[in-house]
């Protein structure tokens, strides 16, 4: 097998269905894959699972550690998806839950965001993984870290023409 591209998050997205076992698990429910809806007003969303009675609306999130920027935006989306399936008529009983792989994940939903989460009644929950899937996660988001190159080791790689 080849090695991952830098950006592949292939392990982040199978560790996704072990995040919603555990879940399933801890509040003993059947979760089966989430498919998608569709919504009133023609929208559909994707969801990662929901329970098969669909009473039960999950996104799961298997990044290890604390979020920044672009990965609290994708939390703030999930929220945001949630509350609106929650605003339609026959959805407004489900109960939406975001589930993470690492405290340290969910914590970082402060502030505003947490605020929202409470305001739409989005539960955050957080189970644990495996040593050996939650090494393999750690792995791959040390490849992923995109790092900026010092400018000066490029600026004299440069040549300006006249």
């Amino acid at each position: 097998m080849g090695e991952l591209h830098q950006s592949d998050s292939s392990v982040q997205s199978s560790a996704e269905s072990a995040i919603v076992e555990a879940l399933g698990a801890q509040l003993q429910l059947n979760l089966v894959p989430g498919g998608t809806l569709k919504l009133a007003g023609g929208a559909s969303i994707q969801l990662d699972a929901r329970s098969d009675d669909g009473s039960v609306a999950v996104e799961a999130y298997a990044r290890q550690g604390v979020l920044r920027g672009g990965q609290l935006k994708k939390i703030a989306q999930d929220i945001l998806k949630l509350a609106l399936l929650r605003a339609e008529p026959e959805h407004k009983d489900v109960r939406p839950i975001i589930v993470f792989a690492s405290e340290e994940a969910r914590s970082s939903v402060k502030g505003w965001l947490r605020q929202a989460a409470d305001t739409f009644g989005v539960e955050l929950h957080v189970v644990e993984l495996d040593d050996a899937l939650r090494a393999q996660i750690v792995a791959v988001q040390d490849r992923q870290k995109m790092t900026n190159v010092a400018l000066p080791a490029v600026v004299g790689d440069l040549t300006v023409e006249d």
